[in-house]
């Protein structure tokens, strides 16, 4: 039997797109024609950041990841994505945020520490950042474990996946901004996040990501038991707030995204 690397996020977004990958090493018995392409492999399952995964792709050390959608298009020449399936969401995510210590958003800062994890996240907030204020801050690479001890009144901070869900739930003395929240404001649009994505020399079915992702909604009681937020908080979230499906909208939105990076330089 052939086997795959799939590099797959811990975060709560993106169980339901790789349960599957999981579930068949599980080797748990499961209705046969709903697995027809997943279980022809085998699969080695390396979990990590998005952009760890993508440093991990280009060197030939998985075959598959979930990676960040900014370094799918930005790295063209050597990769393919799957654009049916992808973490998207329509005016709000809620695990991406940028973090300020006061309610003044519409004032800038001059410093913005920005978690390393997610390099679509950074991408889009430099774009919106510019968009708001037409200036850009000095910007700082930091863990997400670090930003809020960083951030003062003249500084702000860029949190995502499941940190950043922990602010959502417990702000403390913090406020923020939804990224998805911020970029619908400007185009009306949903935001892509994140897809499957590898190298384009690689064959094989790409159905095994509809059938992982079918599996996933099947088993979607399994994954919300899972998680250690509210039962109530993770059903919404998973339900209402994340979906998965690449449809026209998204396919627009990820257009101006890549166009609005170009014309910035960031891409």
């Amino acid at each position: 039997m052939k086997s795959l690397r799939i590099g797959t996020v811990k975060y709560l977004n993106s169980k339901i797109l790789s349960y599957g990958f999981y579930l068949i090493n599980s080797k748990l018995t499961i209705q046969n024609d709903k697995v027809k392409n997943l279980s022809k492999f085998q699969y080695t399952l390396i979990e990590n950041t998005p952009s760890k995964l993508v440093e991990l792709l280009l060197e030939e050390k998985i075959d598959i990841g979930l990676i960040s959608t900014v370094e799918a298009l930005k790295n063209k020449d050597k990769l393919s994505y799957y654009p049916h399936l992808g973490i998207c969401s329509f005016k709000e995510v809620q695990s991406i945020l940028y973090i300020k210590k006061d309610q003044h958003f519409h004032i800038p800062v001059k410093k913005i520490y920005l978690d390393i994890s997610s390099r679509t996240s950074i991408a889009l907030l430099k774009i919106l950042y510019y968009k708001t204020f037409q200036k850009t801050p000095e910007y700082v690479l930091e863990l997400p474990e670090n930003i809020l001890k960083k951030i003062d009144q003249d500084s702000a901070g860029l949190i995502i996946g499941d940190p950043a869900i922990d602010l959502y739930l417990k702000p403390n003395s913090f406020y923020f901004r939804d990224l998805a929240s911020w970029w619908y404001e400007f185009t009306k649009l949903p935001f892509v996040f994140g897809v499957w994505s590898y190298s384009k020399d690689l064959e094989f079915p790409t159905e095994i990501f509809e059938e992982s992702y079918q599996l996933g909604l099947e088993h979607i009681e399994e994954i919300i038991e899972s998680s250690h937020y509210p039962k109530k908080y993770t059903v919404t979230y998973l339900s209402k707030i994340i979906y998965y499906r690449i449809s026209e909208q998204e396919k627009k939105s990820i257009q101006l995204f890549e166009k609005t990076l170009k014309e910035m330089d960031l891409l």
